[in-house]
This record gives C-alpha cells, sequence and structure tokens, in this order.
C-alpha cells in the first residue's frame, strides 16, 4: 500500500503522543506515515466492554482506513485516569499481530524502567491470525507513574484491528525473574489490581473476536 505522507498531521499526533504517555506509543508512529487517500470505509466490530465501572467514550474518530475509540470508566478524568480502553483499527504496514506486539514493545521500553512482558498467546479464528501479550512499564520516562497494558492484536486482510486494556499505576519494579512487582500500599488493593489484569486476559483472549457491527457510539460532546 503506498502511504501518502501529510505534514500537517504531525503537530497534533506528537503533542497527542506526549499527552497519552504508553497507548499510542508506536500506534501514533504508524498514523503518522499518512493515511491512503482511497481507504475503504473502516469495518466495524462488535466489542463488548470489559466488567466493572461503566465506560465513557472520550475520544472517536473514523475516516481514511483509521478508526478511533478511547474509554475512560466513569468518575474518571482525562488528565488523571487510572484506567482507558482503547480501540483501533488501520492499515497494517506489512506486519503480523505478533510483530506489531513486538513493535509496541520496543517503542515502550525505550521509555520505560524498567520493563517487562508476559503472556504471549497466538493463534487463528475464523481464517483471522491474532495474538495477545501484557506488558508491565515501571516507570515512564521520569514521570511519577508506570503502566501495564495488555493488548490483542488481529489482523484483517491488509488491516490490524487493536483492543489495549491500560493501568496507569504508581511506578513499581520487575524481580529477577521478569515478574512486576505491582504495590498498590495495601495487600488488598494490590490483588485486586492482578485479579483486574488476569480477568482482562481472560477477556481479551476469549471474548474479543470479530462480530456484527456494533451500534453507532455518539462521539463526545465538547465542553462549552
Amino acid at each position: 500500500m503506498n502511504l501518502r505522507r501529510r505534514p500537517s498531521r504531525l503537530p497534533r499526533l506528537a503533542r497527542r503522543l506526549r499527552r497519552s504517555g504508553a497507548a499510542l506509543l508506536g500506534t501514533a508512529a504508524l498514523l503518522t506515515a499518512g493515511a491512503a487517500g482511497a481507504e475503504p470505509a473502516t469495518l466495524n466490530w462488535r466489542l463488548p466492554l470489559p466488567a466493572g465501572p461503566g465506560w465513557r467514550v472520550v475520544d472517536l474518530r473514523e475516516g481514511q482506513g483509521v478508526r478511533h475509540e478511547e474509554y475512560i470508566p466513569r468518575g474518571q478524568g482525562l488528565e488523571d485516569y487510572r484506567d482507558r480502553l482503547l480501540v483501533q483499527r488501520f492499515a497494517d504496514q506489512g506486519m503480523s499481530p505478533e510483530a506489531y506486539l513486538g513493535h509496541i514493545a520496543s517503542g515502550l521500553a525505550a521509555h520505560c524502567s524498567p520493563f517487562t512482558t508476559s503472556g504471549l498467546t497466538s493463534g487463528e479464528r475464523e481464517g483471522l491470525p491474532h495474538a495477545t501479550r501484557t506488558a508491565y512499564c515501571g516507570r515512564f520516562g521520569t514521570r511519577d507513574y508506570g503502566y501495564v497494558v495488555a493488548q490483542k492484536v488481529i489482523r484483517d486482510g491488509d488491516h490490524l484491528f487493536v483492543v489495549e486494556r491500560e493501568w496507569r499505576l504508581p511506578p513499581f519494579g520487575v524481580d529477577a525473574d521478569g515478574l512486576a512487582r505491582l504495590d498498590l500500599g495495601s495487600p488488598a488493593d494490590s490483588d485486586a489490581l492482578k485479579r483486574d489484569i488476569r480477568a482482562t486476559v481472560r477477556w481479551l483472549v476469549e471474548q474479543v473476536h470479530p462480530g456484527a457491527p456494533p451500534p453507532a457510539i455518539e462521539p463526545p460532546r465538547r465542553r462549552r
């Protein structure tokens, strides 16, 4: 696929990457390469949102072969969220699901210390290859937080469909065996977080699959 560079998009995406941190590393780099002018309409997928707090859409964009949906729980703010859900579909630029996860991991590893991954699984369903993995970013650059990012990637023709669940957490360490030491201050909170991560990975593996078009999502309203 021949991609056309659109310089006018670079400043906006660069600012968004700096604000958003882990969730758009790598994906933003792909989008800044530009979008083909003759792309067909984006395919829609039915995505059962994970259990837990009610999710609200805070960003929704679609066009030129790219679809971007972003959710945070009700009660959490855009600047101080802990939980985020990202759904995207875009041209694969020749990458398999495993290669895309490796691309994201490389981008995170360059900004995170310590950094580790776990749970890489891959397979095929209804003729579409997929892969799932969880990344642990102990501290993002010099900021006072790190990330846990669970992702599933499905390749659909020459597009990738990416579902990402992100937790923004206080800085944490990684032990000698490569296991993240997630400590939220109390054993109960830490155990609840670990259960949430495990449940999310099961949700990605068992429930996030191709499906019928979802109902239309109303774009977030601008605040006056």
